[in-house]
């Protein structure tokens, strides 16, 4: 027998139907309204979550982009930005909620989560390979109730498929891709499912190796490719049945990033500097998560334990002379986090008043030097700071029926936060902050498979302690946004037309944002008051064998009262990193040739215009561009092979990332975007 779901808290016994082979039909498009998601910390079909919430599930383009990281999932969500720094350095802003491009030791925005695990804290996208996931669910934000401090612009859960208790499977994979302009890469990977106790304990591994071949050539080096990336991982998760309605998954996450220099540019895709830049991004997750009954209420206990330790060097040959050490000059800046989380929370998904209840604790170290690398020298320490923040909340959600299609859900959460700052082993300071993050939200249900919502949330931001320096800010305050939101998500025309679409508006306290000093080292300030107005569109219509998806954002952020830190000088007050406009369409096939599948799909998305930085004297004008990507795929039977190209017709215009912060102020840098790339993807499922 097999349990088929057939609703949110129903499951139907089924026998296990005989594996006879079948002539390939045009696949239907997954049935997204009957999606099972836990973004709001329960089980829920996603046509009932009465939040701004995406569900992205992998498929031909995701699966063959070239980095195949969360950088490439959101390119075509609405509402979802990130800078292109490179591998391992890019920030992610959702729901117009962006502080900065520069990556400093204030909190992200963004939250990444790892299924029920936080894995991310002051720290870039780690820039995870997606194998072998589930899907990826996207909360747009602020989701303080829930998921607590640092989640103003929302939630990025990266869900992996869990070990089948019951069945053998695998799948083995190799690509080859090449950069124009540039060189060679390629990517294997392999998947085995193992049950090692049938029905009671079993094995999932996943693993990856790969290559991304560089596009910048420096000159004065006379080196092409320079930025090459390499990077290997692998997810090994043990699921154990403990008891019928008790089960526990423990994992381990870890990659290895390398890249070998910087991908910024002085014209075209080339640049002359007097040494190499590369960067170093180490990655571990250990996962334990336990699910199970107590009588009718779902229990989840949810621990992480994660180390990320990142480091970049740039070349500071224009501090030389004034420091009086030697070219060809270095600067490191090394970062280590290690953070530790545990969740444990009840709840009742399937009563007249569903609720979810909690409480979580937070503790996360962040060590942070820089140091100067003369050649043929010992180095010579910069920096050396030490922040401990230890955070600890309780939380709660209810819904209340208000008759037959209404409902009303209220939420909050009581936090309490505490950062302790030690630098070069002498001075220590210590910052606090304490409170409640409530949200309220309305909801009706007009159809069987939809609702529309009105959402008040909030969330909080601690703040924190500054290095000493030439900044006058010695602290940044806590900031915290509030919205207020009008969404819905219906499903017509027997689910072949989806419409999704929220309305919302943002105001933004004591705006914390990274910003370079006079010494090119990175700080946090209090930016001043923000708001945001805009609209964040989607739809989805499927008329066999083609499906057309489009997504369109219209936002109005501004820094309409910056303050005396912020140097936001000129009539310019746009948030950085934030285009007014920007949207996406896109065309998938799919139809059985003979005994094989056939499949392709071409997209374009547009960015509009944007800004590196409050600041004039690092601001950059960036945006304001258009990629198509299109791809065919075939498979037959357990076989598949695929071709795609990225950056079809090889635009190249300045993305949302820098360079170098000791020549940014003086030098035109620009960061073009990956160059026009073919990969070719054979692949074999078991």
């Amino acid at each position: 027998m097999r349990a088929v779901r057939a609703g949110p808290a129903i499951w139907r016994l089924e026998r296990q139907p005989l594996e006879v082979p079948t002539p390939p039909r045009a696949p239907l498009a997954i049935s997204l309204q009957d999606i099972v998601v836990t973004g709001r910390k329960r089980d829920e079909r996603l046509s009932d979550v009465p939040i701004a919430i995406s569900v992205i599930q992998p498929d031909m383009a995701g699966e063959m982009a070239a980095r195949r990281s969360v950088h490439d999932e959101l390119a075509s969500a609405e509402g979802a930005f990130t800078t292109n720094l490179g591998p391992g350095r890019d920030r992610i802003f959702l729901r117009g909620v962006a502080d900065s491009a520069f990556n400093g030791s204030t909190q992200s925005t963004v939250n990444i989560y790892l299924d029920d695990a936080r894995v991310s804290y002051a720290t870039p996208d780690p820039d995870l390979r997606l194998l072998d996931i589930d899907r990826v669910e996207l909360l747009r934000g602020p989701q303080g109730t829930l998921y607590g401090s640092g989640a103003l612009g929302g939630i990025v859960r990266i869900i992996p498929n869990k070990p089948d208790l019951q069945n053998w499977s695998g799948m083995a994979a190799i690509e080859g891709s090449q950069v124009a302009h540039g060189g060679l890469g390629g990517a294997i990977e392999a998947v085995i499912n193992a049950p090692l106790i049938s029905g009671r304990l079993g094995f999932r591994l996943a693993a990856y190796g790969d290559q991304v071949g560089g596009w910048i050539h420096d000159q004065a080096r006379e080196a092409s490719d320079v930025n090459r990336s390499r990077r290997f991982g692998a997810r090994a998760i043990l699921g154990w049945q403990i008891a019928d309605a008790w089960r526990a998954d423990v994992g381990l996450t870890t990659q290895w990033l390398n890249v070998r220099d910087s991908q910024y540019a002085f014209r075209g895709l080339e640049r002359s500097t007097a040494r190499a830049e590369p960067h170093d991004n180490d990655f571990l997750a250990a996962t334990v998560a336990v699910r199970g009954k107590l009588g009718a209420l779902d229990l989840t206990s949810s621990t992480a334990y994660v180390t990320h330790e990142f480091s970049s060097i740039y070349d500071a040959t224009s501090r030389a002379s004034a420091l009086g050490l030697a070219a060809p000059l270095g600067f490191e800046e090394h970062r280590l986090l290690t953070l530790a989380t545990h969740e444990i929370r009840l709840s009742d998904s399937v009563s007249r008043r569903p609720w979810v209840t909690g409480a979580t604790i937070l503790q996360a170290e962040n060590t942070l030097q820089d140091s100067y690398l003369p050649p043929a020298s010992p180095n010579i320490r910069l920096l050396s700071q030490h922040n401990d923040s230890l955070e600890a909340a309780l939380f709660g959600e209810v819904t209340q029926p208000l008759g037959k299609n209404w409902s009303a859900t209220i939420g909050a959460r009581a936090y309490l936060s505490r950062v302790d700052n030690e630098q070069d082993g002498q001075t220590a300071r210590r910052a606090r902050k304490q409170g409640i993050t409530p949200s309220l939200t309305l909801s009706w249900r007009p159809l069987d498979h939809g609702v529309v919502w009105l959402r008040y949330a909030s969330a909080v931001r601690p703040g924190g302690i500054n290095t000493d320096g030439d900044s006058s800010a010695r602290s940044f305050q806590s900031d915290d946004l509030k919205s207020l939101e009008l969404g819905w998500r219906l499903t017509l025309a027997d689910g072949r037309l989806r419409l999704n679409g929220s309305l919302f508006g943002l105001r933004w306290e004591n705006v914390q944002s990274d910003t370079l000093g006079m010494d090119s080292l990175v700080r946090t300030i209090n930016a001043g008051r923000a708001r945001n107005v805009g609209a964040e569109l989607s739809a989805a219509l499927r008329f066999e064998p083609f499906q057309v998806e489009g997504n369109l954002t219209v936002q109005r952020g501004r820094l309409y009262r910056p303050s005396p830190a912020a140097n936001a000088l000129g009539d310019d007050n746009r948030l950085p990193v934030l285009p007014d406009y920007a949207g996406g369409l896109k065309l998938t096939y799919a139809r059985p040739v003979g005994d094989a599948m056939l499949g392709g799909f071409v997209s374009a998305r547009y960015t509009g215009s944007a800004r590196l930085s409050f600041d004039p004297s690092l601001d950059r004008p960036m945006g304001d561009f258009w990629v198509s990507d299109v791809g065919a795929e075939l498979s037959r039977g357990n076989w598949k092979a695929g071709l795609t190209v990225a950056n079809l017709f090889d635009q190249r215009e300045d993305s949302f990332g820098y360079g170098n912060p000791f020549t940014l102020r003086t030098i035109d840098q620009r960061t073009p975007m990956q160059p026009r790339t073919l990969t070719l993807r054979l692949q074999k499922h078991f």
